[in-house]
């Protein structure tokens, strides 16, 4: 016997030599190669009993898996069919003023709307007078192809009453 015989294996057993710091290396990278599968086959593990948990639970409260089970059904069904925006575009309907008839007699009718046929045809509803570039209503006054408001076309009228 040597004078290592007592310590022939530092793992405890006496079976002799196992490779040495060669075998540890090899072990090492063994295990370096086959660890991410280790882990894989863990967390298959891990998610089976997760799995597994989840259906006892439902298995113990059937009425709280239906309603959520309906919850989620209801809505999907509203978006696939767009309920969301069919009700507002049914309550906007609803709400918006909705127009007033009124019957006039026939000289009162006459009287008080405007003759259209005689009202010169303004080519744009977007005119802007040319002088002060307000915007132009149905009171679009013309003068050699310009476009004048009211008080801008009376301006114009009397300075051509003052220049005379």
């Amino acid at each position: 016997m040597g004078d290592y015989d007592d310590y022939s294996d530092y793992r405890g057993g006496s079976s002799g030599n196992s490779g040495g710091i060669i075998g540890d290396i090899i072990g090492l990278l063994i295990l370096a190669a086959i660890w991410p599968y280790l882990l894989a086959l863990l967390g298959l593990y891990i998610a089976y009993l997760a799995a597994v948990a989840v259906l006892e639970w439902m298995a113990q409260n059937p009425l709280i898996v239906a309603a959520i089970v309906l919850g989620v059904v209801a809505l999907y069904a509203i978006y696939l069919y767009r309920l969301i925006p069919k009700s507002w575009r049914k309550l906007v309907n609803h709400l918006q003023s909705k127009p007033i008839t009124v019957e006039l007699p026939k000289n009162q009718a006459l009287s008080e709307m405007p003759n259209l046929v005689e009202q010169k045809f303004t080519p744009s509803a977007n005119l802007y007078c040319y002088w002060c570039t307000k915007k132009l209503g149905i009171k679009a006054y013309e003068l050699k192809g310009k476009y004048y408001c009211e008080n801008c076309r009376q301006n114009i009228m009397a300075n051509a009453l003052n220049d005379r």
